[in-house]
């Protein structure tokens, strides 16, 4: 895989992450947007919902066109889930898969994405508990 290549995957898989975040974006006319991003197409143009501008005004719906953003920042606190890989491989060897592409940490039948851990059973049981002792592990 080409240098460019594999930096135009790694781009997209950043981009994705900042999917159902909330982020703040400055326009080229100094406006700012803060809200959820729930879309994003091929040309990066964005879609955010329950936005707030800096006159404090509240949206619905926002569509930023591609050509009029500065900046888009993710607001909130990103957890790159490949950390918890490594940690919950000490449990389950052999048995944890991480998809950077999607930020997600697949364990058996169970996954495990920044909104907390889907499955049922006795394995995700485990891994949710393993999932919040990451959490608190981080905030200390």
């Amino acid at each position: 895989m080409s240098l460019l290549a594999d930096a135009v995957r790694r781009f997209n898989a950043e981009l994705l992450n900042m999917i159902n975040k909330e982020v703040r974006i400055t326009t080229t006319t100094n406006m700012t947007y803060q809200g959820l991003l729930v879309g994003v197409d091929n040309s990066l143009n964005v879609i955010l919902v329950d936005a707030i501008n800096n006159k404090n005004e509240r949206f619905s719906r926002v569509l930023i066109m591609s050509h009029s953003i500065i900046d888009m920042v993710l607001v909130e606190e990103f957890i790159d889930l490949r950390e918890f890989a490594r940690y919950i491989d000490k449990y389950f060897p052999g048995m944890v898969k991480y998809v950077e592409e999607a930020n997600i940490v697949q364990i058996g039948n169970v996954k495990v994405t920044t909104a907390g851990v889907e499955g049922s059973g006795p394995l995700a049981k485990r891994v949710k508990e393993l999932f919040d002792e990451f959490l608190s592990k981080r905030k200390t």
